[in-house]
């Protein structure tokens, strides 16, 4: 039976109403339309006017110098900042793309379309193409449009903006635009709001996609590329302001499941079920407990390389025994990078069966990586063996307080043991309730866990135990939870 898979394919996120903060407001008389950087300069720009001021200090160190009636947004292209510039509010419209060279300071025309029907607000450059918006106003504004140029300066397209968007902007128009990857957004003329648009695969109207809250009144914005937000203006307090996406908690789902080497409860070895599991929750992370490694009892299947086949997913695995021509232990499985990994073998008291714990590095975004460590204990009575594994964890983990870490395993111990109690003093359960896990027929008592450090940097969505109960001996665990700022 084939699995599906298609949860996998990561489909384009529409946020609508995501928050972006400002980090920092920049005094500027001259932030009346909009405002533009580069690494070192602000630049506030005014409808005759451009100011450059000290990005570290904020002072103005210079003004241009050129004619100018009406300028608008500004976009950095080649060392250069290009602005909109039209004869608004006179008729018929007039509009020219005006360049501000930022080592003289002198501000000349780069481009002039005469009347275009409209009145350019913003210019950009993309793909070696060029985006201008010519606004309509009043009674008129549902006609604003955009057109992509060829390096000719041929038209190649033209389409008009979503009701969805016009709707929004009372008797005004689009003041400002900036790509964000294959996004275009572009703002209103007094609401603190960016649009998100995309382009159409067939018609003459651009797609709405969403919305986002910005610490900025409408006008021109640009992008910060310093520090990869915006950059915006407030117009009634004369100020350029910085803004950065306030982060979004980074949501994980993790599932444990001792897989008992995939033989079900009705005798039968079967890795695609096991496999079914874990895609039934669309898991990030796997911890998976008595996985066989080309051993002789299940037919000699890499059981990772199997899973990580059928669930597309990244895999390591920590060999703990030597066993019938094979190896036995923990594996991990995991949708994002494995950065590295590293098996230990934990403490063992009376020669018993050798247990470990996987540790792995999981790099879950570009700036942001999580410990994730998968573990079995030993099951023997009394439970010295399993109170100095906690310990030996623990130990372990002292190191990288700095580190948010994840702990899953079969612990072979229940809530209030001395193991659990053990654990608990640096860890913390994702379930403050009992969730049994065994026997799987009717569970009565927990042994599998899912538990978090430190517990300040994450929030627990939920954590359930799962209703399958033939695939294993165990019933798996699983929980979504969020890595807090």
């Amino acid at each position: 039976m084939k699995l599906c898979l298609a949860f996998f394919l990561l489909a384009q996120e529409v946020l609508v109403g995501a928050e972006w903060k400002a980090e920092r407001k920049l005094p500027a008389p001259e932030a009346h339309q909009a405002a533009a950087s580069d690494k070192d300069f602000v630049y506030a720009i005014t409808s005759r006017g451009v100011a450059k001021y000290d990005r570290k200090s904020g002072k103005r160190v210079a003004t241009s110098q050129g004619a100018a009636k009406h300028l608008n947004s500004g976009f950095f292209w080649k060392g250069k900042l290009l602005c909109a510039h039209s004869n608004y509010p006179l008729k018929p419209e007039h509009s020219e793309i005006k360049v501000l060279d930022v080592g003289s300071m002198k501000l000349t025309t780069f481009k002039d379309f005469g009347s275009a029907d409209g009145s350019l607000t913003w210019v950009l450059h993309k793909g070696g193409f060029w985006w201008c918006n010519f606004a309509l106003y009043g009674a008129d504004n549902h006609k604003t449009f955009l057109v992509k140029y060829d390096d000719k300066w041929r038209e190649v397209a033209r389409w008009i903006y979503p009701k969805k968007v016009i709707s929004q902007l009372g008797r005004h128009s689009l003041s400002g635009g900036i790509w964000r990857g294959e996004e275009l957004w572009t703002t209103g003329h007094d609401d603190p709001v960016a649009f998100r648009l995309g382009l159409p695969k067939e018609g003459s109207e651009l797609k709405y996609l969403g919305q986002h809250a910005i610490p900025f009144t409408g006008q021109g914005l640009a992008n910060d590329p310093v520090s990869g937000g915006l950059v915006g203006i407030s117009r009634a307090k004369r100020q350029v302001i910085f803004a950065t996406a306030k982060a979004e908690p980074v949501r994980l789902r993790v599932l444990c499941y001792n897989i008992h080497h995939a033989e079900g409860v009705d005798g039968k070895l079967d890795v695609p079920r096991i496999a079914r599991v874990i895609l039934s929750v669309k898991p990030d992370l796997v911890a998976l407990q008595e996985v066989d490694n080309k051993t002789e009892r299940t037919q000699r299947v890499d059981q990772v390389a199997e899973l990580a086949r059928l669930t597309q997913m990244k895999s390591v695995f920590g060999p703990n025994i030597d066993f019938q021509g094979g190896h036995y232990g923990n594996a991990i499985l995991s949708r994002f990078p494995i950065a590295r990994h590293k098996n230990h073998h934990l403490p063992n008291v009376d020669a018993g069966e050798q247990r470990g714990v996987l540790e792995s590095v999981i790099k879950i975004s570009k700036n942001q990586s999580v410990l994730f460590l998968a573990t079995h204990f030993d099951h023997r009575r009394p439970g010295q063996e399993r109170l100095a594994s906690a310990k030996f964890i623990n130990q372990m983990i002292g190191s990288r307080d700095k580190m948010p870490a994840i702990l899953a395993g079969d612990l072979n111990d229940v809530p209030d043991s001395p193991t659990l109690k053990e654990i608990g003093k640096l860890w913390a359960r994702t379930n403050p309730e009992i969730s049994p896990t065994v026997p799987v027929a009717k569970p009565v008592r927990q042994i599998d866990y899912i538990l978090v450090r430190p517990k300040e940097r994450w929030k627990v969505v939920e954590t359930r135990v799962l209703g399958e109960a033939v695939a294993s001996d165990h019933r798996a665990i699983f929980a979504v939870i969020e890595l807090l700022e």
